[in-house]
């Protein structure tokens, strides 16, 4: 049985949900708070959502597909709710070991990826510039404020760790930041590769560098690599 220790609700309607839940992932960021807890929810007045009904226990099973992109393989994962991860393949153990843990059964299913895959290839052949696919992300609420920050960092555009941590009221939590960007689960949807360091230069990213520097360079950005 799957545990859903970290969970999302809407401060206007007082509603809290299952990650990847589709009435919550349309809530505004600006409404949007992170509970550790149901339990965190329902003592601060939030009731659950009818839809993705977040107090039952469900088991669960990912659903994955091969993808071939320019850059080399990908693995694509999602729940019933959305995409949970997009990775490329080298770095896929890790998110099955802990999958296992936490006892979510996996296997290939090409229809449930279909539209990610569409959108994928649309983005490489630079005719798409914002993904709409549904996510499942689940992280601490710290790392998912980050994911979301990182979402609304537009096509051909840089941030810095530091200007993440100053749009989260955190100035002083770059560091925090790095490592919440570094868990990003869904790559390239969730794009952070856009964050740079301050003096403009690529920095590190769990696809390496080149590969960093390939989707940059796909969008436009303009970015230097810091000297061997």
């Amino acid at each position: 049985m799957i545990k859903r220790s970290f969970i999302s609700g809407c401060r206007t309607t007082k509603i809290y949900c299952r990650p990847g839940c589709p009435p919550g992932s349309r809530t505004k960021p600006e409404n949007r708070i992170y509970f550790k807890s149901r339990e965190e929810a329902k003592a601060r007045g939030y009731r659950a959502c009818k839809v993705c009904r977040p107090d039952e226990s469900l088991s669960e099973t990912f659903f994955l597909t091969d993808y071939q992109s320019p850059l080399g393989p990908y693995i694509l994962a999602s729940s019933e709710w959305g995409t949970v991860a997009l990775k490329n393949k080298e770095r896929t153990q890790t998110f099955f070991a802990r999958w296992e843990r936490e006892h979510i059964s996996v296997k290939y299913a090409g229809a449930h990826n279909l539209e990610l895959k569409k959108q994928l290839d649309a983005y490489f052949a630079g005719q798409l510039r914002q993904f709409t696919v549904p996510l499942d992300l689940r992280g601490t609420p710290f790392q998912r404020q980050v994911w979301d920050i990182l979402r609304m960092i537009p096509w051909g555009e840089t941030r810095s760790y530091g200007e993440i941590a100053a749009a989260l009221g955190r100035p002083k939590a770059a560091r925090a930041v790095g490592r919440a960007v570094g868990t990003n689960p869904v790559s390239i949807v969730v794009p952070c590769h856009r964050i740079i360091g301050s003096n403009g230069m690529l920095t590190g990213y769990g696809g390496g560098l080149d590969r960093k520097a390939a989707l940059l360079k796909l969008e436009g950005s303009q970015v230097r690599k810091a000297p061997h």
